[in-house]
């Protein structure tokens, strides 16, 4: 058998669409050949995040630790390395599949090039806060000059979810996932999200929404009704010696078929950043937080007698602080988002509204979430998750942010719907660039059904257009 005929056979697995403007690639087989579509596939706009995108992540990274683009690149290319060990192997041969494929389609890279580009997210949390795991001392927690970052775009990158089923959501009581993905606008990326559509011979049929060369990024959802979203939620205790968001979406989506397999996941692997998981079983009507850090893992459920739950990026995981009782996760968040005082519970929720602030990430939201679920409460279906998930109302100063003006910080005028002002980027070899964080993409799911509705095409996301679609139809199942 030839290497051409090979390649063919690979490649009838796998296809490209566009389809109500969503960019979407749907991939099947072993964990090689879903990766060697996905090279093969996406090659062009593989080599624009490989040569533009990545650069430009170097160089927000160069901004905010004050430093030069080259010692940046070379931080990231060593912390990637130190990840590479603790990679599953379907996700090695997944990468590697990657990377064969783009050559096979004449775009020249290797498996360290996208190893390193799937550590991008992972690196970015890490750096997004003071004290910061440092790679080249990491005993000391590495602090920017004189106390500042050079930008603050990083710190508010994080993304929020909800969920809510029974007689919260009303009508049959179906759950509803929802969630949103903030984060910056890299040159090269608005144009190419992707909805990845993935059918392996092992495990679950499942989606999720990445850029080309990802393997994953922040969760979705498999034909098991189990549905996962990412939320940053720093800790000082992190490290790139474990495995990122972007693993854990994979790991999760293939193999969990109940909310406790799901859970399992997150004990049974190292873990690189402070995340917080929002997970859920549509079946079963269960939903969680599991938060992680390199130290330790918890898992928050919701209230008694609650049929929701929500999720932004700050822990709520303090002793006695709605219904949970188990380690206490915010003591290990006060240095990184600097709190001023975390001794009680009320000190803690005064300290997260300090107005200048700039790296505690926006804690109205999850005010604003508890908010609006409330008022929607027995009605929430697909419109009110769009109006839920759309929201610009800031608790705080109680003021509604114009669709098109960005905060004014953090904790002024942020909301749900997340933009924030952009930042000029000088250090990239590509030339100079501005960025700035909004909404990429917002995902409404009813995962026990397939059913989901996605915004996916402006930026902010969530303030454009939503489209209808279904896992089972893209599966080509009826």
């Amino acid at each position: 058998m030839n290497e051409s005929f090979q390649h063919s056979t690979i490649l009838s697995k796998g296809s490209i669409d566009n389809v109500q403007g969503v960019k979407i690639i749907k991939l099947s087989g072993n964990s090689y050949e879903i990766g060697f579509q996905h090279g093969y596939l996406l090659a062009d706009n593989i080599r624009l995040m490989i040569e533009q995108t990545l650069p430009a992540a170097a160089a927000v990274i160069a901004k905010t630790l004050h430093s030069d683009f080259d010692t940046a690149f070379e931080k990231m290319q060593r912390a990637a390395k130190l990840a590479r060990p603790y990679l599953p192997e379907e996700l090695v041969a997944e990468m590697r599949g990657i990377a064969d494929g783009a050559n096979a389609a004449g775009y020249s890279t290797n498996f360290e090039t996208i190893q390193l580009w799937n550590t991008m997210y992972d690196q970015w949390c890490i750096y997004a806060h003071p004290h910061y795991w440092d790679i080249d001392n990491p005993e000391r927690k590495g602090q920017y000059p004189n106390g500042k970052a050079g930008t603050h775009v990083l710190a508010g990158a994080g993304c929020s979810s909800f969920s809510a089923w029974d007689e919260s959501a009303g009508g049959d009581g179906k759950l509803i996932f929802c969630k949103n993905e903030d984060n910056l606008n890299l040159p090269a990326q608005l144009e190419n999200r992707y909805l990845f559509v993935v059918n392996p011979d092992i495990g679950n049929a499942h989606l999720y929404l990445c850029f080309p060369g990802m393997i994953g990024m922040d969760g979705g959802f498999n034909d098991k009704g189990i549905t996962m979203m990412t939320q940053y939620s720093a800790s000082i205790h992190e490290t790139m010696e474990g495995c990122g968001i972007g693993v854990f979406t994979r790991l999760l989506l293939t193999h969990a078929n109940n909310l406790d397999e799901a859970k399992q996941v997150f004990f049974d692997h190292p873990r690189c950043t402070g995340i917080a998981y929002h997970c859920a079983d549509a079946i079963n009507k269960k939903a969680c937080v599991v938060e992680t850090s390199a130290k330790m893992v918890t898992v928050r459920d919701p209230m008694p007698n609650f049929s929701r739950l929500w999720q932004a990026n700050d822990s709520i995981c303090y002793p006695g602080y709605q219904a949970y009782y188990g380690y206490n996760m915010v003591a290990d968040q006060q240095l990184v988002y600097e709190l001023a005082d975390v001794s009680s519970i009320q000190s803690y929720l005064d300290s997260m509204k300090a107005p200048y602030n700039m790296v505690v990430p926006a804690p109205c939201r999850f005010e604003r979430y508890d908010q609006l679920l409330q008022n929607y409460y027995g009605e929430i279906d697909v419109n009110a998750a769009i109006s839920i998930v759309s929201d610009r109302f800031d608790p705080y100063t109680k003021m509604t942010r114009p669709k098109d003006a960005p905060s004014y910080t953090n904790n002024i005028m942020a909301s749900i719907s997340a933009k924030y002002p952009e930042d000029l980027f000088t250090e990239s070899p590509n030339g100079s660039f501005k960025a700035g964080v909004a909404n990429l993409w917002s995902l409404i799911a009813y995962p026990e059904t397939g059913d989901f509705w996605l915004a996916i095409e402006d930026f902010p996301a969530n303030q454009g257009e939503f489209h209808q679609f279904n896992l089972n139809n893209l599966l080509g199942r009826k």
